[in-house]
């Protein structure tokens, strides 16, 4: 019997098809949100998505499940680089427009947030929101992101400019 109650767990290789589509419906329901888009991503093969979600170092790709389908994703990876190894970044947040304002992004940003806590040596989570995504950044702001930088026009989507707000959460224990 499918289960009815949501399921937040860490994305495996299995997932690279439903992780796909619901990635690729993202690009094209709220473009001006991702730093990708559909044009780039929709050649990208299962095999790729396998790589891409692979468990690799300290990064993670989550999903949260209703009904024993894929509803919502996020990521959240150390930064690669000697000197910003104590920062982690959390990307491609989205939950799918029929299930929102029932607490899946909340439930996927708090997996996040605990895999980035998780990772040795890491103060702080940052991510970036769409200056015009008020559900989002009330979200971020509500777990404890603070708004550290605006960085204008950082989006082009046909055409359109969007800014994008720069968001931290100080990590406890640091």
């Amino acid at each position: 019997m499918p289960s009815s109650a949501p399921l937040v767990r860490r994305l495996t290789p299995a997932d690279a098809l439903s992780l796909r589509q619901l990635r690729l419906d993202a690009l094209q329901e709220t473009p001006e949100a991702f730093g990708s888009s559909y044009e780039e991503e929709h050649t990208l093969t299962l095999d790729d998505i396998r790589g891409w979600i692979a468990p690799a170092d300290d990064s993670a790709m989550f999903g949260v499940f209703v009904h024993d389908a894929l509803a919502g994703m996020v990521g959240v990876a150390r930064q690669r680089k000697l000197k910003m190894r104590h920062k982690a970044h959390i990307w491609s947040m989205y939950v799918a427009p029929a299930l929102r304002g029932q607490g899946l992004g909340r439930l996927l940003m708090r997996a996040a947030i605990d895999h980035a806590a998780g990772m040795r040596g890491v103060r702080q989570v940052q991510l970036s929101v769409t200056a015009n995504n008020a559900a989002a950044y009330n979200l971020y702001a509500t777990l404890g992101f603070e708004e550290y930088g605006h960085e204008c026009e950082a989006l082009c989507v046909n055409g359109e400019l969007y800014d994008e707000l720069l968001m931290a959460l100080p990590l406890a224990g640091k």
